[in-house]
């Protein structure tokens, strides 16, 4: 029941006559609607993007209102959202001075809230600022979805993710039932809350950050500038090509072209808004080339698909198969292409990464396929009024580089509306301005390259016939060993091996049928599920993956034990081992020696039990599993031959196909009969070891707690009773290369300023307020994390000596940042102690070890984590 109004500690009606509020939340969460909603009326435009920041104004019971609606943001990480949308979330709060009475973090109350959610909106939400959250109250939208479920059911049935998140709003939450917006009380109750909780601060508003703002805004100025410069190019850039057609016009017949990018940039969509009809199929992979032909704007357009690549993958982690579909699609449209669209999402942010992964792939056609490609932007609707060069200009080098090495081309199409056929017709156009500066030449196909990619396809299907006769023999064999019964055994026992982001949680719920695993959070302790699957009664073991690529010696101690404890959850040991292997990635040597070091911590006897589980099944298409297999190469063949030819893969994305997982089954089934019924036997001397280990372990983690607190209450005991808050912090960031000190620092300052995923190769320093303190980090260049000093180069031992200079009078605190996922061994201990001393020996003094990817650690203690990792750590 809402209450009429608010009292104060003074007892009078606390009722503002002026309510500022800003919406924030992802897309598709109901932001527009809930605008709507508050101000009684339809001021935002709903079922299209927001792009740019609107505000309306209104009287609702009796308060003048201003809501400011904004972008939304896909469910990523802050990094991978485009720079257009971090300012207009930055530069909201600017729309409603002297600041937003509330911010409203809304919520679709219809859809399941994760980890991942959680996650993104933290740190959406935190480009405000760290003090956003006193003055945040979480929206539910879609309220109708609760039918009578009161939200606090709700809340407590959706789980500890949203929980916490509205413990981090000071418990403040609201529901709107946008479909009932006569229901006036719904809005006069949530207006209250606002009151409420300004009562509560004092009646003081959200206060905006004016530095933030500052710099915000001169970027802004700076791309105004350079927007014209690049429009002003490339509009006399096409007028030099029109030129060249000496008065005819250029209307070429037939158009050929290929579209390539990584997944997800919208190149089914985008083939489908070209040819005017729905001919490619969008929100499935593309597996295999696929080419479609028709009439448009009087041209005969033939467009190919191609499969595309992980966004942040380089060209060596790309399956062989998708590699030989890049290199055979200009073969499909003879004599070649006239052009190549290089499809780049124009939602999504584009970093350095991206921009290698892109070079990479394309250039396994040749260096001189940039002459014949246009940068196709999609999702041109997320752009709103924007124009495309605002959006380069603001999005950064990486991107800017990448339309420069395309000789200035690019075009963005709206795929949302294909009605428009301008935006075609003018695509078209360019092709054939590009094409005239080319004197009419078309790309020219590298014969000797598709012919090697031919013989090779050739030979690999003569070896899949070879292999799926030997396979199918090989079962016949052992099923005749059931002598005409059926051998379907009462109980079943898997464990789940793999490295990370193989897709093992998601395997084993498949196998049981539902969501027993949590698939968004690394599994850092071993996981036990079981259900009755197919009239057996099945045990499912997950366990923490590694590194694909690290040796099991880089592979931290706390996962190896991890690993080895695994076989002891399904006494009397495991029926089957399944390494998990997924089939979208490359699988190289490299890859091989990694499973074959993990697996042999179990023991040499370990493969008599192993069958190898390809995941991502639905990436195949329909290629068979046979062809991946014989195309990947030697490193996964040969690994699978160690496993006895034995093989399955799984489709996660279809769980409704039982059949799958009832063969995986009997294939279970038709092992175990080949070994006479046995299953995997432990080895009780290793599982004893690693279990005095681990109680080692925790004494000495209970010594060490005791230890730190004790120290850390002596040290506040030096306050006198005074609160020790400075109001300045000066920090170093000091690491090897990989240890993650460029996500440190932003998680530090709040907000992306460190570019991450790229080497830092000079110092860089960031400024922000954080927790009521102005806080400068510095991040240095990291070094190999087993080299000695000596091996450093000249320039990087120079800038980690300068860094202490960049915050002058000096850091208060040096941070040596460690990677939590990788092994800590003497070797890097030694380059660490090394590489600090450059600065002195007094920098021990004024040192703290930071760790990070401490979501790896799960449950497990940092403590236990430093007191299993052994020595190494310790003296650090």
């Amino acid at each position: 029941m809402a209450a009429a109004g608010v009292t104060s500690h003074h007892g009078e009606e606390h009722r503002l006559s002026e309510l500022r509020i800003v919406l924030l939340g992802e897309r598709w969460s109901g932001k527009s609607s809930a605008g709507n909603t508050i101000l009684g009326r339809e001021e935002f435009e709903s079922g299209i993007r927001t792009a740019q920041c609107v505000k309306r104004q209104g009287e609702v019971a009796g308060r003048q209102v201003t809501v400011v609606d904004t972008p939304g943001w896909w469910t990523h990480s802050v990094k991978d959202t485009a720079e257009l949308d971090k300012q207009e979330i930055v530069c909201s709060v600017s729309l409603c001075p002297p600041g937003p009475c509330a911010l409203f973090l809304v919520i679709d109350v219809s859809s399941a809230f994760r980890g991942k959610h959680r996650r993104s909106v933290v740190e959406h939400l935190e480009l405000l600022s760290e003090r956003v959250w006193r003055h945040t109250i979480v929206l539910f939208t879609r309220g109708d979805c609760l039918g009578d479920t009161p939200i606090e059911q709700h809340i407590e049935t959706e789980g500890k993710v949203i929980q916490e998140l509205i413990e981090k709003c000071g418990n403040r939450y609201h529901v709107l039932n946008n479909e009932n917006r006569a229901d006036g009380t719904q809005v006069t109750e949530l207006l209250e809350k606002i009151e409420e909780m300004m009562a509560g601060h004092g009646d003081s508003h959200y206060e905006t950050d004016r530095m933030l703002l500052h710099e915000v805004e001169e970027k802004r100025r700076a791309v105004e500038e350079r927007v014209k410069q690049r429009i002003m190019k490339v509009q006399k850039q096409r007028k030099t090509l029109r030129a060249s057609f000496q008065g005819e016009e250029h209307h070429l017949s037939e158009l050929r072209i290929v579209l390539l990018g990584d997944r997800g940039s919208g190149k089914s969509s985008a083939g489908n808004t070209i040819l005017g009809r729905e001919e490619f199929e969008s929100g499935e992979i593309t597996a295999q080339c696929v080419k479609r032909q028709g009439e448009v704007a009087g041209r005969q357009v033939t467009v190919v698909d191609t499969p595309g690549w992980w966004t942040d993958h380089s060209v060596e982690d790309t399956a062989e198969l998708d590699k030989q579909e890049i290199v055979r699609s200009v073969s499909l449209c003879p004599p070649g292409p006239c052009a190549l669209f290089l499809v780049i999402d124009v939602s999504s942010a584009f970093r350095g990464q991206h921009r290698r992964s892109v070079v990479e792939h394309l250039q396994l056609l040749s260096e001189r396929v940039w002459r014949h490609t246009i940068v196709l932007f999609t999702r041109g609707d997320c752009l709103g009024d924007t124009p495309i060069e605002q959006h380069i200009e603001t999005e950064g080098r990486a991107l800017q580089e990448l339309i420069e090495k395309c000789g200035n081309r690019y075009h963005v199409l709206n795929n949302e509306n294909r009605a428009d056929g301008t935006q075609v017709t003018e695509l078209l156009e360019k092709i054939e301005e590009m094409m005239a500066g080319h004197g009419g030449s078309h790309y020219e196909m590298d014969r000797t390259l598709l012919q090697k990619v031919e013989e090779k396809r050739m030979a690999v299907e003569e070896r899949v016939k070879q292999r799926m006769m030997k396979v199918q023999k090989q079962r016949k064999t052992l099923r005749a060993l059931f002598q005409g019964e059926e051998h379907c055994l009462s109980e079943l026992r898997i464990v789940l091996l793999g490295g990370r982001r193989s897709g093992k949680s998601s395997a084993g719920n498949t196998i049981l049928g539902r969501e027993e695993f949590e698939t968004e959070v690394r599994t850092a302790q071993c996981v036990k599920r079981q259900d009755e699957v197919a009239g057996r009664r099945v045990t499912v073991v997950d366990t923490p993956g590694w590194w694909t690529d690290n040796s099991v010696k880089d592979t931290a101690k706390l996962d190896k034990q991890e690993i080895v404890r695994s076989v002891s959850l399904c006494p009397l040991g495991p029926c089957a081992l399944f390494l998990v292997i997924k089939v979208r990635s490359a699988f190289t040597e490299e890859s091989r020696r990694s499973v074959v070091e993990h697996l042999e911590l179990l023991s040499e006897r370990v493969w008599r039990h192993t069958t190898v589980l390809f995941t991502w099944g639905d990436w195949l298409g329909d290629t068979t599993i046979e062809q991946h297999i014989e195309t990947e190469g030697r490193a996964l063949q040969e690994l699978i031959e160690k496993c006895g030819n034995r093989y399955h893969v799984l489709n996660n994305e279809n769980r409704a196909d039982g059949t799958q997982v009832t063969e995986l089954l009997e294939k279970i089934e038709e092992m175990m009969a080949g070994h006479g019924g046995s299953h995997y036997e432990i080895d009780r001397t290793i599982l004893q070891k690693v279990e005095e280990k681990r109680m080692a372990v925790e004494e000495r983690v209970k010594q060490r707690m005791m230890k730190v607190q004790k120290q850390r209450k002596t040290l506040r005991a030096l306050f006198q009773g005074e609160e020790h808050r400075l109001s300045e912090l000066r920090i170093v960031l000091l690491g090897n290369i990989g240890s993650g000190k460029s996500s440190a620092g932003n998680t530090i300052l709040g907000r992306e300023e460190f570019e991450s995923g790229i080497r830092t190769a000079q110092c860089v320093k960031r400024q922000g307020e954080v927790a009521g303190r102005q806080v400068t980090v510095v991040e240095t260049p990291g070094w190999w994390i087993n080299y000695f000093v000596k091996d450093t180069a000249k320039l990087d031992k120079q800038e980690i000596v300068r860094s202490v200079s960049l915050c002058p009078p000096g850091p208060c605190a040096l941070f040596l940042v460690i990677d939590v996922s990788s092994a800590f061994r003497e070797d890097h201990r030694r380059s660490a102690v090394e590489h600090l001393e450059l600065l002195s020996e007094k920098v021990w003094r004024h040192t703290i070890v930071l760790f990070t990817w401490g979501d790896w650690l799960g449950d497990t203690i940092i403590e236990q984590h430093i007191e299993t990792e052994g020595g190494s750590s310790k003296s650090s």
